[in-house]
């Protein structure tokens, strides 16, 4: 009798959407929105192609999802530290940072941004701005908000510009880790993620901290 091989969709039918997404992410960002075929994300989550169709409707309905539930994982990771986190707001900052972009890299977050601003971007223009409105400016309101409890509570400049501070900051570690799988090719690029990030972070904490007020009245001879 022959032995029929079991597909992992029916190994596992309660995370059935959840692979797809997975895997659909990491064959987009390898091979691009454009040279990626359904058939190829069946393959690799392990599932025939009208399994992926059972849940999709199109290719760039399953991009959509997955730029959903990617953000969807990685803001609620965030959320779920901060909800525990106590402390100043400097120190939310530090582990919002840290838990955003450090860390190993399961989820293929590198993956993800160079296929975003690579590939959808011209491609499927409708993924990119998905991908902006969902990562990058709910990233930076969300850093722009410890900002102004900093600010209320005196940790932080009055005077700070929080939305400003939280363009930059994630905007240009955004920009550094896209650019770390370039490395290969120029090797100037590359940079080690724990410097990048607490680096990143101290420069951003230093620029809100208010400046320390020298008394020169002490200090006049008599």
């Amino acid at each position: 009798m022959a032995v029929t091989k079991s597909l992992r969709w029916e190994r596992r039918p309660d995370t059935r959407p959840q692979e797809l997404l997975d895997a659909a992410i990491v064959v987009f960002a390898e091979r691009g929105y454009r040279n990626t075929r359904i058939d190829d994300v069946a393959e690799a989550a392990g599932v025939t192609k009208g399994a992926v169709y059972h849940y999709f409707a199109t290719k760039e309905d399953l991009l959509l999802r997955a730029i959903e539930h990617y953000h969807d994982r990685a803001f609620g990771q965030i959320d779920q530290v901060l909800r525990h986190a106590r402390g100043p707001a400097s120190a939310r900052i530090r582990l919002m940072m840290r838990k955003a972009f450090g860390g190993a890299d399961p989820t293929g977050r590198k993956m993800t941004l160079a296929l975003i601003l690579q590939s959808a971007r011209h491609d499927l223009p409708e993924a990119h701005r998905q991908w902006l409105r969902g990562g990058p400016i709910k990233g930076w309101r969300l850093l722009a908000s410890l900002i102004e409890e900093g600010k209320r509570t005196g940790e932080f400049r009055a005077d700070a510009d929080a939305e400003v501070a939280a363009r930059v900051t994630i905007s240009g570690l955004i920009t550094q880790i896209v650019w770390q799988p370039l490395a290969v090719d120029v090797p100037e690029l590359l940079i080690d993620d724990d410097r990048l990030i607490d680096s990143a972070v101290e420069l951003l904490l230093h620029s809100l901290w208010p400046a320390l007020v020298v008394n020169t009245t002490d200090t006049k001879e008599n």
